[in-house]
């Protein structure tokens, strides 16, 4: 099976604050990783670093065995990740097509001149565009809601709205920043079987960062651990559950 993403001792350093030291992982096709660990753990900025929105101090990561370390955010988007905010970045004014239809920006084949003169290019890309947005709404269970504001939602439609503009990038991998967060429990159930739907649908990778433990433990294949930068475990759900190091630092009592 094809490795998506590789991260080789990657580190990322503040001044003298080590945020991120020497992390490594690989992530094969098709599965759903999930990362974990307190506020202030490190999680985000190996996101960030993943993403482009951070370049490490050092350390090599690639995808599909292609170094992206300098690529910018939009150079690694056009190879195919995507990503989600823990904090949920739609245009509440626009409406869910709207905001569908940015994330397909990067593959419009017209210019300023068109768009003014509105060409025939410009009709007809325009068409195609929301013909694609429309299916991606219809596969997350919000065509009915097209013409909606995005403020108008509940939130967790607004998380699927964020999810398909994501996905309107064309992505073969996903990163997922805390998308169980806010949600109540029948929200979090929903959302679990969304992402394993659209996994399938869409033949995507996901790597998730999330702190609702019972979540991440029933959909994640494998989960790694960070403390303060650091990673201490890697595994499957039940082997990272049993860990002493692990449950002491987070977990807890994860059943209660």
């Amino acid at each position: 099976m094809n490795t998506v993403l590789k991260c080789n001792k990657m580190t990322m350093r503040f001044g003298g604050l080590t945020a991120v030291n020497e992390f490594s992982v690989e992530i094969p096709e098709k599965e759903i990783f999930g990362l974990i660990g307190p506020n202030g753990a490190g999680k985000t900025t190996v996101f960030n670093m993943i993403t482009g929105n951070l370049q490490p101090t050092s350390g090599m990561i690639y995808f599909y065995d292609k170094p992206i370390v300098g690529l910018k955010p939009y150079q690694i988007v056009s190879l195919g990740m995507a990503r989600t905010f823990q904090n949920i970045r739609l245009f509440t004014n626009l409406s869910v097509l709207e905001n569908v239809l940015t994330g397909f920006h990067h593959k419009l084949k017209y210019n300023l001149f068109d768009t003014i003169l509105r060409m025939p290019k410009f009709s007809k890309n325009e068409k195609i565009m929301v013909d694609m947005a429309m299916e991606l709404l219809e596969s997350v269970n919000l065509k009915d809601k097209a013409d909606f504001k995005a403020s108008e939602l509940p939130y967790g439609d607004r998380r699927k709205v964020e999810i398909a503009r994501a996905l309107a990038t064309g992505p073969k991998m996903l990163l997922l920043d805390e998308p169980a967060a806010g949600m109540n429990p029948q929200e979090t159930l929903s959302l679990m079987y969304f992402i394993e739907e659209i996994r399938e649908k869409f033949d995507l990778t996901v790597l998730l960062i999330e702190h609702d433990m019972k979540f991440v433990m029933s959909l994640c294949k494998r989960i790694a651990v960070l403390d303060h930068g650091v990673k201490i475990a890697e595994g499957k759900p039940e082997e990272v559950q049993k860990n002493p190091d692990v449950i002491r630092a987070y977990l807890g009592d994860i059943n209660a």
